[in-house]
């Protein structure tokens, strides 16, 4: 059933099941990744009993997990009004998106997850669900090698420009034209 989704053409308005589906999935990986790390964490925590973070740092840890949520919320929706997609490989962006926090850097959504997920792994406590995030940092990094390469046999030289001036990972504010 998805390959069905994956042959629908470019340019084209998605039918609302395609669109359903394609969130979907979207949920399902962020309910694992957001239940399943920290609980790891919070398992691996108890069995070597390493002691929870100390205060303040779960405080802080929750600052950080909205400033995560915040960061996807706005990158959510550049991708439906500006891209006119989803961040499913499934129902990509049809239009190359570089406002907001795409400005900043060229992963926002892989960093607002790094920092929604780290902030929630220290709110809970869990010093291994950290360890865990810094260790899933190295095939998260691979992937988006590898989607680079997508975006810019896709997008070009407007992909290449783009990567030119904004950075991979460490936001940078943008740089202002003279």
């Amino acid at each position: 059933m998805l390959a069905q989704f994956q042959k629908y053409p470019a340019g084209m308005p998605w039918p609302m099941a395609g669109r359903i589906v394609a969130w979907g999935e979207m949920a399902v990986l962020f309910a694992l990744l957001y239940v399943g790390v920290p609980w790891a964490g919070l398992q691996v925590d108890r069995w070597l009993s390493i002691p929870p973070w100390p205060s303040p740092i779960p405080w802080l840890g929750l600052a950080l997990f909205a400033v995560g949520v915040i960061g996807l919320g706005w990158c959510f929706a550049l991708f439906v009004r500006v891209g006119r997609g989803t961040p499913n490989p499934l129902m990509p962006p049809e239009v190359l998106v570089t406002a907001g926090p795409y400005a900043w850097t060229r992963n926002p959504i892989a960093t607002s997850h790094a920092a929604a997920i780290i902030g929630l792994s220290a709110f809970l406590g869990s010093i291994s669900a950290v360890a865990i995030i810094v260790v899933l940092a190295v095939p998260v990094h691979l992937a988006m090698l590898r989607e680079e390469r997508t975006l810019e046999a896709r997008f070009g030289d407007g992909y290449r420009a783009y990567a030119a001036r904004v950075p991979r990972w460490l936001p940078r504010p943008p740089r202002r034209h003279r």
